[in-house]
């Protein structure tokens, strides 16, 4: 505020970015709602100039072996990756 207090309100935390996944120690994971899980290599997108991109502006461009035309994207780290995984495709 004007007079020095702060009310204790802040901004949302901004969305993950695909370029977030490009880190160390980080890999990004596609999760369809019918359980299909799968690891997907951000470096086509990355080549795309989409490292901006927020995540959830991706997800339209999976496709699960159900049929699913959207998966969710996360962001995870290498040791919270699931020990199933297969059936999600990127499309361009």
């Amino acid at each position: 505020m004007a007079d020095g207090t702060w009310t204790g309100a802040c901004a949302p935390a901004a969305a993950a970015r695909l370029g977030d996944a490009a880190r160390p120690r980080r890999s990004l994971w596609a999760a369809c709602a019918c359980g299909s899980e799968c690891a997907l290599d951000p470096r086509v997108w990355l080549g795309q100039g989409l490292a901006r991109q927020p995540l959830h502006a991706l997800e339209t461009r999976l496709r699960c072996a159900c049929g699913a035309r959207r998966a969710r994207l996360e962001i995870r780290g290498l040791a919270q990756a699931p020990r199933t995984s297969g059936g999600i495709y990127v499309f361009r």
